[in-house]
């Protein structure tokens, strides 16, 4: 699995798209700084609520959908429409194949969202005071998913500033890599890159504004909350296991290699 896994991964990273995501979430991001300046804040802001001010006034979000499919998710599209799969298929395991493939796309979607993130943190520190970190009200309560009029928290957690810090880059993380392999499940049912690309934008659009709106849905805030933590923890603990659920669904309708080469 090592070679096939090596070549999956310099694919995904080894690629144009990949610095087109820095680009894209630079124009987030300066859009969210011009769009409402931290420091124009008349009470003292520290550096990580500036930064979460910037990633949500810059509706990074919606880049950031679009940027975790960007480097590689469309990449079994590109193999299948190329006929790349069936010479790859008669080299290599299946498995190993798209398990290798699968490791790719979500360490490139991972990356290709985290890594902007991080880099507007540090320069957040280097513009802000570490201090006062504001933490966001987090909590579980699995009642709210059958009772949504609910409004006390079932069990509050006290994060430390540490800890907080530590989950607003987990998150960036995990969402790219969700929404890299939501793309990738999409590419199992078509050879179309756009499909691949294009559909967990609108998937992460659709929740963005059906979510609060909804009468049962919503205590999951928005599909947002998959990208910085707040409220209720199980919405994107929830968001997460349901597109890695939809992603296997669609591994599952994949169908046997034989399949594969033959078509």
């Amino acid at each position: 699995m090592n070679n096939i896994f090596h070549t999956e991964l310099k694919r995904a990273f080894i690629n144009p798209r990949f610095i087109l995501g820095f680009i894209l979430a630079g124009i987030s991001f300066a859009y969210g700084y011009f769009q409402t300046n931290p420091m124009q804040s008349q009470s003292p802001v520290g550096a990580l609520t500036a930064w979460q001010v910037i990633l949500f006034s810059g509706h990074y979000g919606f880049f950031a959908a679009a940027i975790a499919a960007l480097p590689f998710a469309d990449s079994l599209s590109t193999d299948k429409r190329q006929h790349l799969l069936e010479s790859v298929l008669t080299r290599t395991g299946y498995k190993r194949y798209l398990w290798a493939k699968t490791l790719a796309v979500a360490l490139s979607g991972a990356a290709a969202v985290l890594l902007p993130a991080i880099l507007m943190l540090g320069i957040c520190y280097l513009i802000y005071p570490a201090e006062p970190v504001q933490i966001s009200g987090n909590y579980f309560n699995f009642s709210e998913i059958f009772n949504s009029s609910l409004i006390q928290p079932g069990l509050s957690l006290n994060i430390s500033a540490g800890v907080y810090t530590a989950l607003c880059l987990l998150f960036p993380g995990l969402f790219g890599a969700a929404y890299a392999l939501l793309g990738m499940g999409f590419s199992f049912l078509s050879r179309n890159s756009v499909v691949a690309l294009g559909l967990p934008f609108m998937c992460y659009s659709f929740g963005y504004y059906f979510l609060p709106t909804s009468r049962h849905l919503n205590w999951m805030i928005s599909t947002r909350a998959l990208l910085i933590p707040e409220g209720n923890l199980f919405s994107p603990i929830l968001q997460f296991t349901l597109i890695v659920a939809v992603f296997f669904v669609t591994l599952g309708s994949f169908g046997k290699k034989e399949t594969q080469i033959l078509q």
